[in-house]
């Protein structure tokens, strides 16, 4: 798998975990910071669909866009905007990443990976393992989880509008150091979304990197 893949991949599982909020604290967690995870472990609860568009700057500056679409449990559809040639869809089974330009899909079946877990409901942030770290600042609130081995190896700062708690944006920072940023606009949630956007179409004219 070339170093673009891994990347994609890495960036992919951590998208996935981030969305559906599956971090976890390692370090002690104050009433203040028992408090707050409370808060957004609520909040994540509350949806059970979401729409977005987002804009993605990675470690070297690039800067992709698109649209994303989850829908619980385990369904997720970034849509990049060209000229990237990614397609990324999660139908609750298996995590698809589609490629327009090299006509391929690679495929991550999500029962052998830790998304089998992470794309869930009945979030409870309290009772995880891996967040090392609860900030305050103004006008926002920083969840920061470690992941020291694994797909999902790395750091991932979670950023939250507060006192009013809304998901705006995540850096994502692989075993190398490198940093990858996704902000969210427009979100709307509870929104009515079709089936077929978490089925990958037309897969016939590719071919899977497995074959």
């Amino acid at each position: 798998m070339s170093e673009l893949r891994l990347t994609m991949r890495t960036l992919i599982l951590t998208v996935l975990a981030v969305m559906f909020a599956a971090t976890a604290h390692a370090a002690p967690l104050n009433a203040q910071d028992t408090a707050e995870l409370n808060k957004i472990s609520a909040y994540l609860n509350a949806i059970t669909s979401l729409q977005a568009s987002f804009v993605q700057v990675g470690p070297n500056g690039e800067l992709d866009q698109g649209m994303v679409y989850a829908k619980k449990p385990g369904r997720l559809r970034f849509e990049y905007a060209p000229p990237s040639p990614y397609l990324i869809v999660s139908d609750g089974v298996t995590i698809a990443v589609a490629n327009s330009k090299m006509r391929t899909v690679d495929r991550y079946p999500l029962i052998e990976n830790p998304l089998n877990i992470i794309l869930r409901e009945n979030i409870d942030l309290t009772k995880d393992q891996r967040i090392t770290a609860v900030e305050r600042q103004a006008g926002t609130l920083r969840i920061t989880a470690a992941e020291k081995s694994g797909p999902l190896k790395g750091q991932v700062t979670l950023i939250f509008a507060s006192p009013s708690t809304e998901l705006r944006q995540w850096i994502i920072t692989d075993a190398q150091g490198l940093q990858t940023m996704i902000a969210l606009k427009n979100t709307k949630t509870e929104v009515a979304l079709p089936p077929d956007l978490f089925v990958l179409k037309d897969v016939d004219k590719f071919r899977r990197k497995d074959e």
